[in-house]
């Protein structure tokens, strides 16, 4: 499972799960749109997920029932951001929330994570970092996004360069059993050990992260471990290694529409090719595909 899918899981259980027996009598139109939302997203088909998500979004707005209206509105906004839609999980993360605000409730945390990452994407990393910084201190409540939350905050401080927030959001992390997690924890050493100038450290670390996100069927953390390796590999002098670490990150990008990312790692590919005519060709290839 997805590490954005097991949170999901984790939360929507916490958020809305159904009711005992010998309670209330249950919404089957609400529950069956979740279910086949939370089918959808399961099998990898996002933008299908985000839409039935927002009919059982409707639908707990017309129950006017806030718990079901907070969960729905995550599965939405995770469901948009599996799709590389960023301003669509933004947009209905914010409105639920302040549906929520209106009737005097507070989001989850899994409706802040998601806003949060929403807005990572977008490169709105200050209003990023406070709303995560929120999520990391509900780690009592809500434990899996508070790993999800701690990682996001040492992407945000490796971004800038500080060592200090990468190697403590990486301690936040702790040894995971999940490889979902531990990927995150091994992705936090990488990007350390590059701060660090461990180019040979950072490499290994890149090269265990993707393996883990593989694993996890984590694509776009794979991206993001190639992209770590490319930097890593041109630290150690090797540059058509890097190259092609770098275009491998780009293409799974491209892949999945991620334009900023796939126009960012395919130019640090361009930049390191040099004259080799295989590796242009697929770079030009993987661009081609970014193409309105």
């Amino acid at each position: 499972m997805k590490p954005a899918l097991l949170v999901l899981a984790l939360l929507l259980a916490a958020c809305g799960g159904r009711a005992a027996p010998e309670g209330p009598p249950r919404d089957t139109v609400l529950d069956r749109a979740a279910d086949s939302a939370r089918d959808a997203l399961n099998q990898d088909q996002p933008a299908v997920a985000a839409r039935l998500y927002a009919r059982a979004l409707d639908r707990a707005r017309e129950r006017d029932d806030a718990a079901a209206i907070d969960a729905m509105g995550f599965g939405q906004a995770t469901a948009a951001l599996a799709h590389g839609d960023a301003p669509a999980a933004l947009s209905v993360a914010r409105q639920v929330r302040a549906g929520l605000a209106r009737r005097g409730r507070g989001a989850s945390a899994g409706l802040l994570l998601a806003e949060a990452t929403a807005l990572f994407r977008l490169g709105r990393m200050t209003e990023a970092e406070a709303l995560a910084r929120v999520v990391a201190g509900r780690g009592a409540e809500h434990p899996a996004a508070a790993l999800r939350a701690h990682f996001l905050l040492g992407l945000l401080a490796a971004g800038r360069g500080e060592l200090a927030g990468v190697l403590a959001a990486r301690a936040a992390i702790g040894a995971p059993r999940d490889p979902a997690f531990r990927a995150d924890a091994v992705e936090l050493e990488g990007a350390a050990a590059l701060l660090r100038r461990d180019a040979a450290g950072a490499r290994l670390h890149a090269a265990t992260a993707a393996d883990l996100r593989r694993d996890s069927l984590d694509y776009r953390g794979l991206s993001r471990a190639l992209a770590l390796q490319g930097a890593a590999l041109e630290r150690l002098g090797d540059p058509v290694a890097a190259a092609d670490a770098w275009l491998r990150a780009g293409q799974g990008a491209a892949m999945r529409g991620e334009a900023a990312d796939a126009r960012r790692w395919l130019a640090e590919a361009r930049r390191l090719a040099g004259g080799r005519a295989e590796l242009l060709a697929a770079i030009d290839r993987a661009a081609e595909a970014l193409a309105p």
